[in-house]
């Protein structure tokens, strides 16, 4: 029978309006957030938002790899990392009507309200990157590589950082012309994201190949057990 809309056509037209209000205030702290980082942390931000990572499958021992990833540093720039997710998430969320009907506690009432929605779901993002680094944790002691734990996620995050960033240039784009995300664009950035999944672990797979400390064997089941099955569950829950 499907989902019943929440929303009718007018509400949908009035509360978009206010969702972009909220996106607009959003992208203009994330802005200011990433001009303060420039300045703030040079050469870590250069690192970070090292676009070579994305082409490359050698490891590079540059500035920051030997950084602790709970220093303030890294938590720091996980933090922004999370926040622009979240970003991404609000904008294809707020314009499709009938994400809203199914989640309609997602739906603020006012900009005050949207802007707390957006940290509540950026720091949800926090707690899912810090679980999901205790869970490498778990599973590189079961498979006795505890050596290549920091290497995977630092390369993980430095991808994923990268990548993201892209989506909310895309995002803000969007959000400064029409604020239509047309159901093609959403099919096309799932897409792209997926393939984006896959990719990444090839990288990483490659990365952690050339610490020479194990097999191909058991870095690959390492991999599955830490990428591939995360992947298959967040799908099922999503779907």
């Amino acid at each position: 029978m499907g989902i019943q809309p929440v929303f009718s056509m007018d509400d949908f037209a009035s509360t978009q309006t206010l969702f972009r209000n909220v996106s607009i205030g959003i992208s203009i702290l994330l802005i200011l957030t990433y001009a303060i980082s420039r300045v703030a942390f040079p050469k870590m931000f250069t690192v970070v938002y090292d676009f070579s990572k994305l082409i490359t499958f050698k490891i590079k021992d540059e500035f920051g790899s030997s950084i602790r990833l709970f220093s303030t540093e890294s938590l720091y720039f996980t933090a922004i990392l999370s926040a622009s997710i979240g970003f991404v998430v609000f904008n294809i969320f707020l314009s499709r009507q009938e994400l809203m009907d199914q989640v309609p506690w997602m739906v603020p009432s006012n900009f005050g309200m949207g802007i707390v929605l957006w940290l509540l779901v950026t720091i949800t993002i926090q707690l899912i990157f810090l679980i999901r680094y205790l869970f490498l944790g778990f599973v590189g002691w079961l498979f006795n590589l505890p050596l290549s734990i920091s290497r995977h996620y630092q390369e993980v995050q430095g991808l994923n950082n990268c990548f993201v960033l892209t989506l909310v240039v895309v995002s803000t784009a969007t959000l400064y012309s029409s604020y239509q995300f047309p159901g093609s664009i959403i099919q096309t950035l799932a897409i792209v994201t997926l393939i984006y999944l896959f990719y990444r672990l090839l990288n990483v797979y490659v990365k952690l190949n050339q610490l020479g400390a194990y097999s191909k064997l058991y870095i690959f089941s390492y991999l599955c057990t830490t990428e591939i099955t995360p992947a298959i569950i967040g799908l099922k829950l999503l779907v």
